[in-house]
């Protein structure tokens, strides 16, 4: 599982060249290119319940599937105490998250930014999000469990961290404003912890399993690194439009 971690970590679609670009403010018209990014990848982000629904219902041990729901309960904004100590840390306020689904607290972020409501999702993110749900629902149980956990939540806190300092470098949006970002960094990673723990005791069952497990890992890695080289490509169009 060591080694799944390192590899997902170093895989290009969490150091992608597009989020070391925002983070280092490298495009003429950052606000532009931010809002493009609030713009297009809420259309992914929206899905992620249809993403974790689809991946309980392949799993048959009750226990896992416990674990699964409490997170799709989160998802619409119903943390526990514990969680909430934890984003307290941060400065984030009670009201700001709790009881609010996690799709409403990116809609926060992107009229914060200025998004077009619309706005209609551009064909990289249309295919990024069409393909991970079919890999959550056509592929084995352990493969969906790899692209979700090893796949997403376990490198979601690295990616956004990019994400949140290209936003408080660049924007005058205030934390309540892109909240849905720092609080990620923080449930999410929880979350991660418990689906390596599920995704390790179902490898272990054979080494068949365990290349299914890294197969759904690196699906979801390759389907977002493919989207980052199109959102890059749009920043360097904008870019060169401000140039």
């Amino acid at each position: 599982m060591e080694l799944l971690v390192r590899e997902a970590l170093e895989h290009r679609a969490v150091n992608h060249p597009y989020l070391k670009a925002l983070a280092n403010g490298e495009f003429e018209n950052m606000e532009a290119v931010l809002k493009d990014f609030a713009s297009q990848y809420g259309f992914y982000s929206s899905w992620f319940p249809r993403y974790l629904t689809a991946v309980i219902s392949k799993l048959e041990n009750p226990e896992f599937r416990a674990h699964l729901l409490d997170n799709l309960s989160e998802e619409s904004g119903h943390l526990h105490e514990e969680d909430m100590e934890a984003v307290r840390a941060l400065g984030i306020k009670d009201e700001w998250v709790q009881g609010i689904p996690h799709p409403k607290l990116f809609k926060r972020f992107q009229v914060a930014m200025g998004v077009d409501p619309s706005a209609q999702p551009d064909i990289e993110v249309d295919i990024w999000r069409d393909s991970f749900l079919a890999l959550m629902q056509g592929g084995s149980a352990v493969s969906a469990v790899g692209a979700i956990g090893l796949g997403t939540e376990s490198i979601v806190k690295y990616i956004y961290k990019d994400i949140i300092t290209a936003i408080e470098k660049y924007t005058n949006l205030s934390l309540e404003d892109y909240v849905f970002f720092p609080l990620h960094t923080e449930v999410d990673d929880e979350h991660g912890l418990i689906l390596l723990d599920i995704a390790e005791k179902m490898a272990s069952q054979s080494p068949e399993e365990e290349r299914e497990l890294r197969k759904g890992m690196l699906k979801a890695l390759n389907l977002r690194a493919a989207y980052w080289d199109g959102m890059y490509n749009r920043a360097k169009a904008i870019h060169k439009l401000n140039a």
